[in-house]
């Protein structure tokens, strides 16, 4: 019968202790141990998109100086959008470093916001003007630029967060 007992004691203990945890991430909005995930989780979506952006970008910079009004494009949007598929990607890894870090002083904090808010209209923007100029009509939801165009939303409506919203 002790046996039992010492048995029954520790499970209600346990089921204590698990509640308690439940209680506090339902309280937080967070899963336990998971608290790491909102200082490196961005990087999984910046880095592809910068990716792809710098990709577009580079293979634009030798027509941007020689022929800038080959792609039916005028001249001036055809260098602007190799300007931000080279600046943006920048911007979002300056960005992304600074959540990352997350430094005490406020102005870092919204440099950094700024920074990756102004990278991914780069990328919106990008995006966009290739979807209007070359697939309108017949662009696919598997198409690289609709899943490039959906990454640069997300991440410019989201900006740099820095946790769960404690309330």
């Amino acid at each position: 019968m002790a046996m039992n007992a010492d048995y029954s004691g520790s499970k209600s203990s346990l089921q204590s202790t698990l509640w308690t945890t439940y209680a506090a991430a339902r309280r937080n909005g967070q899963v336990p141990g998971f608290a790491w995930a909102d200082r490196v989780g961005h990087w999984a979506l910046r880095i592809p998109l910068a990716g792809i952006l710098l990709y577009y970008g580079m293979q634009k910079v030798p027509d941007m100086f020689l022929a800038p009004g080959d792609y039916g494009v005028p001249a001036v949007l055809f260098v602007l959008a190799a300007l931000a598929e080279l600046l943006g990607p920048v911007a979002l890894v300056i960005g992304g470093v600074v959540e990352t870090w997350r430094p005490k002083r406020s102005w870092l904090r919204l440099a950094g916001d700024a920074l990756t808010r102004a990278g991914d209209f780069a990328g919106v923007a990008a995006a966009a003007g290739v979807i209007v100029f070359f697939y309108w009509g017949a662009l696919s939801i598997a198409d690289p630029q609709a899943l490039m165009l959906g990454l640069a939303l997300f991440l410019l409506v989201r900006g740099n967060k820095y946790g769960a919203a404690k309330g």
